[in-house]
């Protein structure tokens, strides 16, 4: 059995914990979470250079796709959710792909979903074709093959 070895100067490598390591002097981590949260992170960094803005944007685009996907919408209908459930669920108002104006008012689209605010804190969300189109022209149809 191998002996072990304390080292009593030596920290967790992951910056959010820094415990006192025991055990094997080449230990880098104090347990398994640790290890997990730091490679973790240096993949994100690694995939996303040091500007975690625009990770943090790219995350916030798809979770707001995902809670517009959600609600049920497909091509030929719309459907009235409120404010704070969109709110509840995480959706984060600031972050849109493009707007689209019409006399009706300004709807904000996350890719193929987009909402326009109505009165009294009702959202109506919608959803187009043109990215399924814009797939289908770049990649061909299915058919296709």
């Amino acid at each position: 059995m191998a002996k072990l070895t304390y080292v009593f100067d030596r920290r967790c490598e992951y910056k959010g914990c820094a415990k006192e390591l025991f055990g094997r002097s080449d230990k880098k981590y104090c347990n398994d979470e640790c290890r997990n949260r730091a490679n973790s992170v240096k993949r994100r960094s690694d995939a996303w250079g040091e500007d975690k803005c625009v990770y943090e944007i790219t995350r916030d685009l798809r979770r707001n796709r995902l809670i517009m996907k959600s609600s049920g919408v497909f091509l030929d209908r719309t459907k009235i959710v409120t404010r704070g459930w969109m709110l509840d669920k995480g959706y984060n108002f600031e972050y849109h792909t493009n707007i689209m104006h019409t006399k009706k008012g300004d709807y904000y689209f996350c890719y193929e979903f987009g909402h326009m605010l109505l009165g009294d804190g009702k959202v109506l969300i919608v959803m187009t074709d043109r990215y399924i189109e814009f797939k289908t022209r770049v990649h061909g149809h299915p058919d296709d093959f």
